[in-house]
């Protein structure tokens, strides 16, 4: 199945919903999941932060040598 054919079914599934606590969780998950660039940019890291950031983490690796 394709994503528009899945996405017309979830619409549509959507609109056939009259329980209000499946409408507010559906919102919920709507809003968790909204991106607003600008912000996220200014929480980025530096290309230096995040190689020491991956180094950092693969010196935690449990490494058999």
């Amino acid at each position: 199945m394709n994503l528009a054919v899945e996405k017309k079914e979830i619409i549509q599934w959507i609109n056939s919903l009259e329980n209000e606590t499946i409408l507010k969780e559906l919102k919920q998950i709507k809003n968790k999941h909204t991106f607003e660039f600008d912000e996220n940019w200014k929480k980025g890291l530096s290309i230096k932060e995040a190689r020491k950031a991956s180094a950092d983490l693969i010196k935690t690796f449990p490494w058999k040598k």
